[in-house]
């Protein structure tokens, strides 16, 4: 009789503990609580971003579907994001489109880095990108290297170069310059220039440019602007070897399966939606930086046509055989993608 007993407290536990796990699983599907964690700076247009895409789903679920936004890096770093992404760890995160492309040469080439100074315009590189087997592909990849879905490439904005002694007007104005580099194409796009590739980190940048370890040095315009990088190097050109770049925008695999189409459609819409936003907002905000930059700098100049069509001739064929390397099987069909969309 006490075996009895045992065993239907035993199996009484077992079914009580399923539950709860059940329950537990299920917790977002019921509340429709979801965690969203973006690292860019305060105030960039992609925390504005956040922060429509948190108050447009509210709106259009009625409460209903209810995200919990830890911006600017207060919840993990532009690092410790994508493992948290690939471990169940966060929801929603807002991923950087270098260090995605760490992971995987594919994303990094359709980031636009994988192919750097092979776009002949910023139209270019938002055409290539907007392909539908674009987007295949790079879903594919978030799939199997972040366990995540892909919403939306949210534009974040352009580069400029900055040079310590003189701004850069022709492609000879790179041989023998001493510029930073982060990651291994920017460094082989580069060298192709005539370049010295030196590998420094973003944090780096304004002592590498003020002690001379680096003479010039590639960044998004509002990094110019805002950690005053023009202070070190005065010299500035508009990058012409970088687009419009984008940072990703996934949802959890786990987090995605427990909605409703209903709301795994509002949630899908509302970030495609903000895509266009933020590229709007990104031209917006260039032109502004651009403004207040000019009133700083010594020089402030862009490359000529026929400079530009130049410096693509001349990389192109080395990125080519970069990107033939790096992406094996799949090399033929994005570099056709990016061919055909010129």
């Amino acid at each position: 009789m006490r075996q009895s007993n045992f065993f239907n407290f035993v199996l009484f536990l077992f079914a009580s503990l399923f539950l709860i796990m059940v329950s537990s699983d299920c917790a977002v599907a019921k509340d429709g609580s979801l965690t969203f964690a973006t690292t860019t700076p305060p105030k960039s247009n992609h925390e504005i971003a956040a922060q429509k895409f948190v108050d447009t789903v509210a709106k259009k679920t009625n409460g209903r579907i209810n995200i919990k936004h830890y911006g600017a890096g207060s919840l993990y770093n532009a690092k410790s994001i994508m493992p948290a992404m690939s471990n169940n760890q966060i929801d929603i995160g807002l991923l950087h489109v270098a260090l995605v492309g760490r992971r995987s040469p594919v994303l990094e080439f359709v980031g636009s880095f994988g192919a750097l100074g092979c776009w002949e315009s910023y139209e270019h590189y938002y055409k290539f990108l907007d392909n539908p087997r674009t987007r295949e592909i790079a879903s594919a990849e978030f799939e199997k290297y972040f366990n995540g879905r892909l919403l939306a490439a949210w534009s974040f904005g352009t580069s400029l170069i900055g040079r310590r002694d003189k701004a850069i007007t022709t492609i000879d104005d790179f041989k023998g310059l001493k510029i930073r580099t982060a990651g291994t194409a920017m460094a082989t796009m580069y060298k192709a220039l005539g370049a010295i590739p030196i590998s420094l980190s973003s944090k780096e940048l304004y002592t590498g440019l003020q002690r001379g370890t680096i003479e010039g040095a590639g960044s998004g315009v509002s990094r110019w602007r805002r950690s005053k990088l023009y202070e070190v190097a005065p010299y500035l050109t508009v990058d012409p070897t970088i687009p419009y770049f984008s940072m990703w925008i996934v949802i959890n695999n786990k987090s995605w399966s427990k909605l409703s189409k209903e709301d795994q459609k509002i949630i899908s819409e509302t970030a495609k939606d903000l895509e266009s936003w933020t590229r709007d907002y990104a031209a917006k905000e260039r032109a502004e930086d651009f403004a207040f930059l000019k009133t700083k700098v010594k020089a402030f100049e862009e490359l000529s046509s026929k400079e530009k069509a130049k410096l693509v001739s001349t990389v192109k064929p080395v990125m080519k055989k970069f990107a033939k390397e790096q992406l094996g099987d799949q090399y033929q069909e994005l570099w056709d993608l990016l061919e055909k969309s010129k």
